[in-house]
């Protein structure tokens, strides 16, 4: 199990053992329907993200673009349910800086064919993108990106490996600050007070 999975369950339990259902959501339905939601997701993409790590990108060539696919994607619905769970749970959004791994998912995976940033129209910029190959070993991506505004097409280097290690550093540290949340919210529920008010 890795170190996301673990700060899953973490605050799965700290979760139910601060009775945080009974003394925020209780009349918040839609609230508590967001954290379990953001809660499964979580752990839905953890344990996709989990068997990308141990196992990689093997098998033939239909296989991988579908590990491929999938893994990127599970890295935004983890995102997504990361972010969710720090606004529930902290009480603030979450401003990360994770947005390189899901730009390479939004351009090669979610909106190949028109990949669309500013979407004012005067500066609006346009990319379309392949995977032309992956590298023997499957850790780097080899991309052709039509720029329409440039008129250019560029051929780029994507080392995933070294994308989604960084993104995961940073991804248990705001995990991190949920368990900590929780674990202060335990304490003071404890004391039977508020830590709003200390």
């Amino acid at each position: 199990m890795n170190k996301i999975s673990l700060l899953c369950q973490k605050i799965r339990i700290d979760v139910n053992n601060t009775n945080l259902y009974y003394d925020r959501f209780e009349n918040n339905p839609d609230e508590w329907t967001n954290y379990c939601v953001a809660m499964g997701v979580l752990e839905d993409a953890s344990l996709a993200l989990e068997y990308y790590e141990n196992s990689g990108l093997k098998g033939n060539d239909g296989l991988i673009y579908l590990k491929l696919y999938g893994v990127l994607q599970a890295v935004v619905l983890q995102q997504d349910a990361i972010c969710n769970l720090y606004k529930i749970i902290i009480g603030r959004d979450l401003k990360p800086k994770w947005s390189k791994i899901r730009n390479l998912r939004n351009l090669t995976v979610g909106h190949p064919i028109k990949c669309v940033r500013n979407r004012n129209k005067s500066n609006e910029i346009i990319k379309r993108c392949y995977i032309t190959r992956m590298s023997k070993d499957r850790r780097e991506l080899y991309l052709s990106i039509w720029n329409k505004r440039e008129g250019t097409d560029k051929q780029v280097k994507i080392n995933l490996l070294i994308l989604y290690r960084s993104y995961k550093k940073e991804a248990i540290k705001y995990l991190k600050e949920v368990t900590v949340k929780l674990k202060k919210m335990r304490f003071f529920r404890n004391l039977g007070s508020n830590p709003g008010t200390h």
